[in-house]
């Protein structure tokens, strides 16, 4: 063989190594985004739920914070749960924590 076939053999199998790593590094990537797929699923369902209770969470937090504030614990108690049970029977969605 003569060295143009030695070195364009040379650099075929540099290539060929090349690629191999390349496409080991792809695989585990991939694999590492796998299970990350579960937690943005997840995540994406979470986003929708607070999206969803967004203004019926804002309402809230509002009322209190402009109606409550000299009232004692007890009357704030009991204002929270009529303004929940107003929105309930109005259809506006809030979450559970507030």
């Amino acid at each position: 063989m003569d060295d143009a076939a030695m070195k364009e053999k040379q650099d075929l199998l540099d290539d060929a190594e090349s690629c191999k790593k390349k496409m080991s590094n792809a695989v585990a990537l991939i694999d590492g985004l796998g299970g990350e797929k579960i937690r943005w699923t997840e995540s994406s369902a979470q986003f929708e739920r607070q999206i969803k209770d967004m203004v019926g969470d804002v309402l809230l937090a509002t009322g209190f914070l402009s109606y409550s504030g000299p009232f004692n614990q007890e009357y704030r108690t009991l204002l929270m749960q009529q303004w929940k049970k107003e929105m309930d029977s109005r259809h506006i969605p809030y979450s559970e924590l507030s």
